[in-house]
């Protein structure tokens, strides 16, 4: 049985692809959707058409509560809605998937060789990507994200792993290889 991760873009694909444990993405493919509208439809093709589990990783792109919640259960409408027995979940990354690199300042600190001024940080908790951008504009080490995945060590992998968003992942991978080895 193959698992579908659908995120909305390259630098989600690859940041997934290193940071999952490497035993769990065995029959699994990660695929991009080319952006959040897009994610919906190729996540309900995917259900429709495979028939088999599919995980979706979207930003939020807010931090209110309340509109977090409120494009959650959008998602989950539209892609649950057709799923009957598949396994679907949606994940949402508040505000922005990029958020995980800032749960811990001393791995961009050592990655951008630099100390990442405060108010850089204070930004990233509500436009983390865009955080990281200016600190990569200031870096003299790393100049593009997918650096970053690159250099990343495998301690830092570790820290990244324990971020809500890869623990959600995680965990609905593991349910259903579970779940398959049961049957």
């Amino acid at each position: 049985m193959i698992t579908y991760i659908v995120c909305e873009g390259n630098f989600d694909a690859q940041l997934l692809k290193i940071v999952i444990p490497r035993k769990l993405l065995n029959d699994v493919e990660v695929v991009t959707a080319g952006g959040g509208y897009a994610i919906k439809s190729l996540a309900r093709s995917l259900v429709v058409r495979r028939q088999v589990p599919v995980v979706i990783v979207v930003d939020s792109d807010s931090v209110v509560p309340e509109l977090v919640q409120q494009r959650l259960k959008d998602i989950e409408e539209i892609v649950g809605g057709v799923a009957a027995n598949t396994p679907v979940k949606v994940i949402m990354a508040v505000p922005e998937i990029e958020t995980i690199f800032f749960q811990d300042a001393t791995i961009l600190s050592r990655l951008l060789g630099y100390i990442p001024p405060k108010n850089i940080l204070d930004m990233a908790v509500y436009q983390p990507k865009k955080a990281l951008e200016q600190l990569l504009s200031q870096s003299e080490i790393i100049h593009n994200p997918s650096e970053i995945i690159y250099r990343l060590t495998n301690k830092d992998i570790e820290i990244l792993q324990l971020s809500s968003v890869m623990q959600e992942i995680v965990h609905f991978l593991r349910s259903v290889r579970e779940t398959a080895n049961a049957v």
